[in-house]
């Protein structure tokens, strides 16, 4: 399966931006590797950091922020177990 890491925030007026895929790799993640990249880009202060993948699941916020510190476990479904 794909993965893809996703972040936002706001533009120069103040509004919200979309979502972008993060260029930091040409090719998708697999998971071990979006994760890692998902926990860089929130360390780095990043708005809005998502996992997503090609089913439409996807994992951000408290969960993902969890699964970045080791308190919880990321399934292949983008579930925080």
């Amino acid at each position: 399966m794909r993965y893809y890491v996703m972040f936002g925030g706001f533009d120069e007026r103040g509004k919200p931006a979309p979502a972008a895929i993060d260029e930091g790799s040409p090719q998708p993640f697999e998971l071990s590797g979006a994760l890692a990249h998902a926990c860089k880009l929130l360390s780095e202060g990043k708005p809005d950091v998502c996992i997503r993948d090609d089913f439409g699941n996807s994992i951000s916020g408290d969960e993902l922020a969890s699964c970045c510190r080791g308190d919880m476990t990321l399934n292949a479904d983008l579930r925080a177990i």
